[in-house]
């Protein structure tokens, strides 16, 4: 029979059952905080003479959900523009970021109000 332990539980993070071996995250994760662990097992069977044992190191990766809203870099924008602007002028571009990585932090801009009169467009991709 086999007996399983932690060596290293990250902290408490994860802790093991140790008849199966199967491996139980105890607490919640935070990929933006930590985005992988690597942990030690210790497998030792259960020999009534001299018992032995033996460690692996396990990593476990932390994969992004989209749990963090954009941010813009300023809270509000001012611009003026003369009345003689040429359609088409680029009047003021705006940035976005998000601490999430990959697809989930991609951004697509959007006027939501003040553009009745459609006026003024906004490149979904840049902002600009």
């Amino acid at each position: 029979k086999v007996v399983y332990s932690l060596a290293d539980s990250a902290g408490g993070v994860f802790s093991i059952d140790s008849s199966s071996g199967i491996i139980i995250l105890e607490q919640p994760l935070d990929r933006e905080q930590q985005s992988s662990y690597n942990i030690s097992v210790r497998a030792t069977d259960q020999s009534p003479g001299q018992s032995l044992s033996s460690l692996t190191t396990v990593t476990i990766t932390v994969l992004d959900i989209n749990d963090n809203p954009p941010v813009f870099e300023r809270r509000d924008y001012l611009v003026t523009v003369p009345e003689d602007t040429s359609p088409g002028t680029q009047v003021l571009a705006v940035f976005a970021t998000s601490k999430d990585i990959g697809t989930n932090a991609e951004i697509t801009y959007l006027i939501r109000s003040g553009n009745e009169q459609g006026k003024f467009k906004i490149n979904p991709k840049t902002g600009g």
